[in-house]
């Protein structure tokens, strides 16, 4: 087997694992821990590890990079989301969170934060 693709293979159930595990925690602890736990740093931390590991420390420290501007987005994706399920219900929230993000995502990257 072709070592990109054991790479990739490797990379996913990691994820997988990842994300299962913090959801299993969340419906063990309750909702707000949940969401504690839907907040850490799960997938950027094992991203950025499988990064250095895969790639070297340079690539890892530039993916850490967009990692920050990420969840400085990742707050008003949250914020909104806490605004507006009450308000508009899951499917409108998600859509305004989801545009809040790209919005905030976007106008960081353009604007070359933190160079």
């Amino acid at each position: 087997m072709d070592s990109r693709i054991k790479t990739i293979a490797f990379d996913f159930i990691f994820g997988g694992i990842i994300v299962a595990g913090a959801l299993l925690m969340a419906s063990l602890l309750g909702p707000l821990y949940g969401g504690l736990i839907a907040g850490a740093p799960i997938r950027a931390g094992g991203t950025i590890f499988l990064a250095g590991l895969h790639r070297g420390e340079e690539f890892a420290t530039q993916v850490a990079r967009g990692a920050v501007l990420a969840m400085i987005a990742n707050v008003g994706f949250a914020m909104a989301l806490y605004l507006c399920l009450p308000k508009f219900g899951l499917y409108r929230a998600f859509l305004v969170a989801s545009i809040i993000f790209i919005s905030l995502a976007a106008t960081m990257t353009k604007n070359e934060f933190m160079n």
